[in-house]
């Protein structure tokens, strides 16, 4: 059975500290390497279409109160430069208060991973900085045009660097001939470790222009699969008809036994 935990929102520090200490996760996060916080920043708009700079500093205190892992955050954008995207949100400003290493996967250094269990990618170029990381995916919840649902499996496609994934945007190759293929692909080479969703304010209608809901959660697993199918319930939508979590589901986490803890 899958642990998941949701706790209503009243500040990203308490909530977030709150929902990770349900899960114990100060006991399982890694104690040398590099933990990733992974926000969803998928271009320089404001939340919800991108995760708040608060819940990443958030989660970057949690960890060094918790880890002597070295911590850093990285992203690469869906459209424009990531370093530009980092700026526009507060992320230049927090790296530069904490001295936190930012890492943009859009021009990092490669790695070609090769899996012959995929539905298309049969290999993939990882950022090298990330094969071995600890990542911690943090997006907003939101529902997409592609996928249904975009939550911490689809957040894993800023991994995919811009010069062998992008074209007409940073990602389009990842979204032909399945989106939904592409994230079940993407997470077989590198699954989030841990799962941490904004759901305080969710994006309903469409991931980049939609409108704002008031949910007032913050969800976390160490399972993605089993948080994404809470967070897209969460929007209304049947996770057993959302495809990449039907595809996943008993692959890279568990949907049908989920323990929701509050």
């Amino acid at each position: 059975m899958s642990r998941v935990s949701k706790v209503r929102f009243t500040s990203y520090e308490k909530s977030i500290f709150e929902a990770l200490d349900l899960l114990d996760a100060s006991a399982r996060l890694p104690q040398e390497g590099l933990i990733i916080i992974k926000p969803n920043l998928t271009n320089s708009s404001p939340p919800p279409v991108t995760t708040p700079v608060e819940a990443a500093q958030a989660v970057y205190r949690y960890c060094k109160l918790h880890s002597k892992a070295r911590v850093a955050i990285g992203e690469g954008t869906g459209t424009g430069k990531t370093r530009d995207v980092f700026s526009a949100l507060g992320y230049s400003d927090f790296a530069k208060k904490y001295q936190v290493e930012l890492i943009d996967f859009n021009e990092a250094d490669t790695v070609v991973l090769k899996r012959e269990d995929t539905l298309h990618l049969k290999q993939f170029h990882m950022p090298e900085v990330a094969r071995d990381a600890f990542i911690i995916s943090l997006p907003v919840l939101k529902d997409h045009s592609f996928t249904v649902t975009t939550v911490s499996m689809k957040n894993m496609f800023g991994l995919a660097p811009e010069p062998f994934y992008g074209g007409s945007w940073n990602k389009s190759r990842l979204h032909s001939p399945s989106t939904h293929h592409s994230v079940v692909d993407i997470c077989l080479y590198k699954k989030p470790s841990l799962s941490i969703i904004d759901a305080s304010v969710a994006l309903t209608g469409n991931h980049l222009w939609g409108a704002n809901k008031k949910l007032g959660f913050i969800i976390a697993s160490f399972d993605p699969v089993a948080a994404d199918a809470v967070g897209s319930s969460l929007l209304g939508h049947d996770p057993a008809k959302i495809e990449y979590l039907v595809r996943s589901n008993g692959v890279l986490g568990e949907m049908n036994s989920i323990e929701v803890v509050s």
